[in-house]
C-alpha cells in the first residue's frame, strides 16, 4: 500500500482548508456568553415598558402593530436584560415579524439572525446551560442543561436558527444541521406537545431541506404533529409546502391547505394571529398548485 506523505507546508494548507471549510459551514459565530448592560431605568418605567409590549403582543395579527410590538419588546428587554421569560418572548417576536410580516429577503434574514442572537444570549443566562457551555464550548452538550423552565428560549432560539439556515447554501445548512437538531430534540425530550407539536413539526420539515432527506420520515413527523395539535395551521402549511411538493403528493398538498382555508382561524384563541397569517399564506400556496405539480 502506498503511503501518501505531506510536507509541513502541505499539512498547513490542509489545516487552513479544513478550517475554512468548517467556518464556511458554520456561517456565523455564536454569542451565548455575550451580556448586555442593564439600562438605568426605574422599576416603574420597567413595568410600563413591559406592559406596553404585552399590550401590543395581543395586536400582533396586524402587521403594523407586529412591528411596533417588536420594538416595544426591544425597549423592555433593554431595561430588563436578565429577565429570561421576557427575552424568550422577544426571541419569539423576532421570529413572528420575520416569518409573517417582513417580505424583503435580506431584512427577513437580518431579523432571524437577530432573533437567533437574542436567543443565544438568553440561553447563556440559564445557569445549567452556561456552566456546561463555559466548560465545553459545545452547544449540543450545553442544551442538555436546559430544563422546562427554559423551553421557550430553547425552542424560539432553535426556530430562528432553523429559518436563518434554511435559505443559506447547502454547506451552511449541513454544517449547522446537527446543532439545530439538538435544539429540537431537547424540546421533544422535555415536552413533545410544546407549542402544538413543535419538535415533530421541525423534524417533518428537516428532511426536505437537506440532500437525501427521508421523505417517509418527514411525513411521519408532520402527521404526528398534526395528531398532537390538529388546529395549529402552521404544521399543515409546512407539510404542504415542504413535504408534499418534494414528494410530488398533490393530494396531500390540496388536502392540508383546504383544511387551513376552511377552518376558522380563531379556533385556538391564543394563536389566532398566527393562524390568521397561516390561513392567508395557505390561500397563496393553493393558488400556485399547478406551478408545484406539473
Amino acid at each position: 500500500m502506498e503511503i501518501i506523505r505531506f510536507s509541513k507546508r502541505g499539512y498547513l494548507v490542509i489545516l487552513l482548508l479544513t478550517s475554512f471549510f468548517f467556518a464556511s459551514c458554520a456561517g456565523r459565530k455564536a454569542v451565548f456568553l455575550e451580556t448586555q448592560k442593564e439600562a438605568a431605568v426605574q422599576v416603574e418605567e420597567k413595568d410600563r415598558l413591559r406592559a406596553e409590549a404585552e399590550l401590543l403582543w395581543e395586536q400582533r395579527g396586524i402587521p403594523e402593530k407586529a412591528r411596533e410590538m417588536l420594538n416595544a419588546y426591544l425597549a423592555a428587554a433593554e431595561a430588563n436584560p436578565s429577565d429570561i421569560d421576557l427575552l424568550a418572548r422577544l426571541t419569539r417576536a423576532y421570529y413572528l415579524v420575520a416569518n409573517y410580516v417582513e417580505t424583503d429577503p435580506e431584512k427577513k434574514d437580518e431579523l432571524f439572525t437577530k432573533g437567533l442572537e437574542r436567543g443565544e444570549r438568553t440561553l447563556g443566562l440559564i445557569p445549567g446551560f452556561r456552566k456546561i457551555y463555559e466548560e465545553t464550548q459545545d452547544v449540543k452538550k450545553a442544551i442538555q442543561g436546559v430544563g422546562l423552565e427554559g423551553i421557550e428560549a430553547l425552542y424560539w432560539t432553535g426556530a430562528n436558527y432553523g429559518k436563518w439556515a434554511a435559505e443559506k447554501n447547502v454547506l451552511v445548512r449541513l454544517g449547522n444541521k446537527s446543532k439545530i437538531e439538538a435544539y429540537n430534540q431537547r424540546v421533544m425530550d422535555l415536552d413533545r406537545n410544546f407549542f402544538y407539536g413543535a419538535a415533530d413539526r421541525f423534524f417533518g420539515a428537516l428532511p426536505t431541506r437537506v440532500p437525501g432527506g427521508d421523505l417517509n420520515l418527514s411525513k411521519f413527523h408532520f402527521e404526528k404533529s398534526i395528531e398532537l395539535a390538529p388546529n395549529y395551521f402552521g404544521t399543515r402549511t409546512l407539510m404542504a409546502e415542504y413535504y408534499a411538493t418534494k414528494a410530488q403528493d398533490r393530494e396531500t398538498f390540496v388536502k392540508q391547505l383546504e383544511y387551513v382555508i376552511n377552518t376558522p382561524y380563531d379556533i385556538i384563541p391564543e394563536i389566532t394571529p398566527e393562524n390568521k397569517y397561516e390561513q392567508e399564506y395557505a390561500k397563496k400556496l393553493l393558488g400556485r398548485v399547478d406551478e408545484f405539480f406539473k
